[in-house]
């Protein structure tokens, strides 16, 4: 919650105003394609991984890990083939994500394995390690003038270093606690049955949050400069995202343990619904009202067409939250085959608007194409996951959704040439927080209730 934002604002942002919008949506381009091809690199083991050490049963982590460093060959193979096909000319870049992506992908296996465990107090130190030191080394070079100037490829190398020390250090961990494995050969048939619906899923769901940003560089007349438009929009949406990850990691491991008690599992879903909902519809109303401050306090600029990117942009931040919610209800229920349907349908939907509306609109476009494709994707899986496990869908409760954020909008309205913006931010909260603190069980008898 405090690294990643630190990273994205402090680092990443002042990244992109050095190097230029350009250069930055080059690397964006990139980026988003390697994320999409990542499920590559895994398939879903780190998760079989996780569940098996979890229940104490037999694995063979040496076989995973060469397992493992196969897929990494394939990752670089295949990324490396669409680099060529789509005749991307930054090959130095590319290597360099390639690089840094599968030491991420070995990080994860080595964070799993100490997860598995139950280290859980080290792997918390070992997630945040890798952005801690890059923020310690760009950080001295962005805001000092001791080390000279900054690059996008010093960038990236200083990732790429962070990043192995990261691995070598939870390996080291791994050898010297003596978790490494060798009980029998698993089936390569058994594995693929078990990974197969969450690699799927993976690479749904990359296509679906990180196509729009490649097919932005390489299809429209200006697509580096539209690619590093929309980046600098994405980044909002991304580090409000993080409450939305965390709370879908929590959901599925939940879901999966207490599927049979259906009123506890209400309780989480709805409790989870009305903490991403408050938050994103209160976010989304703020930056609606005030994304020329937004702009030019982030990027230093005062174009109308940016501060538009970012309100179309942020705006599919409560769809996201929706995703995340009865997806990871439909994954930790093993309600697979509905939620892959889905995801296929808005996979196609948001390929299709964006190819239409990219040549034209640039980086408003994907903005459009995601509004209609996530919300689509949002109602999709909150529907299927209210049939499948009889879920009410609580329509009192999103009536006041919708009437809180249009008070939040009014209030903005109504504030924003009176008051300073960090004081009418300040009261938002304040007053958001104390909506939330109504619905707690204490509370609830005396004010509104939700549900």
């Amino acid at each position: 919650m405090l690294v990643k934002p630190i990273w994205l604002f402090f680092i990443d942002r002042q990244v992109q105003l050095l190097v230029g919008y350009q250069e930055y949506g080059r690397y964006f381009a990139i980026l988003n394609l390697s994320y999409v091809l990542f499920f590559l690199s895994d398939i879903g083991i780190s998760n079989m991984l996780n569940q098996r050490m979890a229940n104490h049963l037999p694995l063979n982590l040496m076989q995973l890990l060469r397992i493992k460093v196969v897929l990494l060959v394939i990752y670089f193979i295949v990324f490396s083939f669409i680099g060529w096909l789509t005749k991307i000319s930054q090959w130095d870049i590319l290597f360099y994500v390639i690089a840094i992506q599968a030491l991420t992908s070995l990080l994860i296996f080595f964070r799993n394995v100490i997860t598995g465990n139950q280290y859980f107090g080290t792997d918390a130190w070992v997630s945040v390690m890798d952005k801690s030191l890059m923020i310690a080394l760009c950080g001295s070079i962005l805001y000092t003038s001791f080390f000279g100037g900054m690059s996008l490829l010093l960038f990236l190398r200083v990732q790429a270093l962070c990043t192995l020390i990261a691995v070598l250090v939870s390996f080291l961990f791994i050898v010297r606690k003596r978790l490494v494995t060798v009980s029998g050969n698993e089936n390569i048939e058994t594995i693929l049955k078990f990974v197969t619906p969450f690699a799927v899923i993976t690479l749904l769901m990359s296509v679906h949050y990180r196509l729009d940003g490649f097919l932005l560089e390489r299809i429209h007349l200006n697509g580096p400069m539209e690619a590093g438009i929309y980046a600098s929009a994405y980044r909002l949406l991304d580090a409000s995202n993080m409450v939305g990850y965390l709370a879908s990691s929590f959901l599925v491991a939940f879901v999966a343990r207490n599927l049979k008690e259906k009123d506890s599992l209400q309780d989480a879903i709805f409790n989870t619904r009305h903490l991403l909902m408050f938050c994103s519809l209160g976010v989304v109303s703020f930056v609606i009202m005030f994304a020329p401050w937004i702009e030019h306090a982030l990027y230093h600029t005062d174009r109308d067409y940016n501060c538009r990117v970012i309100q179309l942009c942020m705006a599919s931040y409560p769809a996201y939250c929706l995703v995340h919610i009865y997806g990871s209800v439909l994954t930790g229920s093993a309600r697979f085959r509905e939620f892959i349907y889905i995801l296929i349908v808005s996979v196609l939907l948001n390929i299709i608007l964006n190819i239409v509306f990219i040549p034209r609109m640039g980086a408003l476009g994907c903005c459009l194409a995601a509004l209609a494709s996530q919300y689509f994707c949002g109602v999709a899986v909150m529907i299927a996951t209210n049939r499948s496990l009889q879920i009410s869908y609580q329509a009192k409760s999103i009536a006041i959704y919708l009437s809180f954020a249009a008070l939040l909008i009014l209030f903005f309205y109504l504030t924003r040439n009176a008051i300073n913006v960090w004081i009418i931010l300040s009261i938002a909260a304040v007053g958001s927080l104390f909506v939330l603190t109504t619905q707690l069980t204490f509370f609830k008898k005396y004010f509104i209730s939700l549900r």
